[in-house]
């Protein structure tokens, strides 16, 4: 396994690598949770949206919450959180963020920007246990989805890059930020 490098941005909170349960208890519902942006001009990780959420997942709708690291393919170093409550998703990469629901439409899925500042609009899916993603409405573009021997990982396919991801329980030793 490639470690991860110390250069690497970590989600900073203990919660962001142990996801809640979705077992339908008390907290505000997908649908009550105001629907969130890229902030260019914020600095470190995007707060987590979903936190408070425990909408179960629909069936069929892989469990790809948590903390990933890309240990091989083109995006190797990168890390990203995703959360999961209903058929929402969101995905994170620092103050990058991408809030969608999985219902097929392009009205549900992502209206932001990617890391150029330029706009993107995705439509989101749940398809034979991955979660597909479709710019603009077309075809399927990036897809995740785990392995199905190991649930810690994570195939990520970023137009024609396949990416290998591990699930992450904490940050990589020496580099979880000191405690207030």
């Amino acid at each position: 396994m490639h470690r991860p490098r110390g250069d690497v941005s970590y989600p900073p909170e203990p919660s962001d690598y142990l996801p809640p349960g979705l077992d339908g208890g008390p907290g505000p519902t997908v649908d009550g949770i105001p629907v969130a942006h890229s902030r260019p001009d914020a600095h470190g990780w995007a707060p987590a949206v979903l936190a408070a959420c425990r909408d179960p997942l629909p069936d069929g709708a892989p469990d790809l919450r948590g903390v990933w690291f890309v240990e091989h393919g083109r995006m190797r170093g990168m890390v990203q959180r995703i959360e999961q409550a209903g058929d929402r998703v969101v995905i994170t990469v620092g103050w990058l963020v991408h809030d969608m629901r999985a219902d097929g439409t392009l009205e549900g899925g992502v209206h932001d920007m990617d890391p150029t500042s330029d706009e993107v609009h995705v439509a989101a899916e749940f398809t034979d246990g991955r979660l597909d993603l479709r710019p603009n409405g077309g075809r399927v573009m990036v897809s995740r989805r785990l392995d199905p021997v190991d649930p810690d990982v994570m195939h990520w396919r970023y137009g024609p890059f396949r990416n290998r991801c591990r699930r992450l329980v904490e940050p990589p030793d020496g580099l979880a930020p000191p405690r207030a």
